[in-house]
């Protein structure tokens, strides 16, 4: 009888000792409600951070509307769209010193009186910086500037009349988007006249 008092003890004692240590690893598994906010709240950070860096890169070079130069009589009448390239030089991923060598372009033809009209409106998002680069393409090797000059983004489109010290020369307008002072792309339009 002894013996079955005690076998019946440390059965109990058994069944209690695996009913606590059930319990404490269900406690274990649920998890302290303040740490899965911090958690949730630390993921829904990073999600949105990720997402607001996927939405400062600019959409792909080729999806971008190109620009158009049209040449316009002296009266302000388009004659025709006049003949450029326009390409990218970086995009999405800018280093503040790359070179770039304009390339020879084909001339267009003028007469001192035309005026040339640059429309960039077709770019979005529009450009933060625009520079008309003057090129001195005399070393068909190495390409280089006489002089940048700033124009406003909002300017167009922007309207040159051409004199006689323009015929026979380069031109360029190099657009740049920024975040800051970071440079998110940079792409040039080619234009010569003659």
């Amino acid at each position: 009888m002894k013996k079955l008092a005690l076998l019946l003890i440390f059965l109990l004692l058994s069944v209690v000792l695996i009913a606590c240590n059930n319990d404490i690893q269900e406690s274990q598994k649920k998890e302290d409600p303040t740490r899965v906010s911090k958690e949730n709240t630390k993921k829904i950070q990073t999600e949105k951070s990720t997402v607001g860096n996927e939405e400062k890169f600019l959409p792909a070079f080729k999806d971008l509307v190109t620009p158009e130069i049209s040449l316009l009589s002296s009266e302000g009448k388009m004659k025709y769209l006049f003949d450029f390239s326009y390409g990218e030089v970086c995009w999405n991923n800018c280093d503040e010193f790359i070179h770039y060598n304009y390339p020879s372009i084909h001339s267009g033809d003028v007469e001192v009186g035309d005026k040339i009209q640059i429309d960039w409106s077709t770019l979005k998002p529009q450009p933060t910086e625009i520079h008309l680069i003057h090129v001195d393409n005399s070393d068909e090797y190495d390409s280089k500037e006489v002089s940048r000059k700033q124009k406003s983004p909002e300017n167009t489109p922007l309207t040159i009349a051409v004199d006689e010290e323009m015929i026979g020369n380069q031109y360029a307008f190099e657009f740049i988007w920024k975040d800051g002072k970071l440079v998110e792309g940079r792409s040039i339009m080619n234009f010569k006249l003659e």
